[in-house]
């Protein structure tokens, strides 16, 4: 079982267990879901089982939990997903759901496991990220995650 981990965080593969209400909830705030795809529809502990268990099955997408080290708390998730090996590259897209924990440089933590899994474990040479234009906080990520692999 791949296992990635900072001080504060670690990420591992989710798991149709993973799908509770909690995680629904998220899907379904707006605050949250504001810049995700499933903002169009409602969203169930079913939908994400179901989720979960498509990238699951899908060897192109590396979905991974974000937990808190204390505690064991699930905070979100991050997927490296539309991997295409013959052109070496892949999408990395995350939320954290768990609002009491916004603003306290998490993501950061997250995009430099998921980026070093990424290149290091997978031996991919591009990554890409969506940003909305709106979203201030992706776009500081994706300067200092650039700055961090051009060092």
């Amino acid at each position: 079982m791949v296992e990635l981990a900072t001080d504060r965080l670690y990420l591992r593969p989710l798991s149709a267990q993973d799908a509770t209400q909690t995680y629904a909830d998220w899907m379904n705030d707006p605050q949250v879901n504001q810049y995700l795809e499933t903002r169009h529809s409602p969203q169930s502990v079913e939908s994400c089982r179901a989720f979960i268990e498509h990238c699951n099955a899908d060897p192109a997408s590396h979905l991974f939990g974000i937990f808190l080290r204390q505690g064991d708390r699930h905070l979100g998730n991050v997927k490296l997903g539309f991997i295409n090996n013959h052109y070496q590259r892949g999408q990395i897209s995350l939320f954290i759901g768990d609002k009491a924990f916004w603003g306290q440089g998490l993501s950061s933590e997250v995009v430099r496991l998921i980026t070093a899994y990424g290149f290091e474990s997978l031996g991919l040479h591009r990554l890409e990220a969506v940003l909305f234009p709106l979203h201030l906080h992706q776009k500081i990520l994706a300067l200092l995650f650039l700055l961090f692999y051009l060092k």
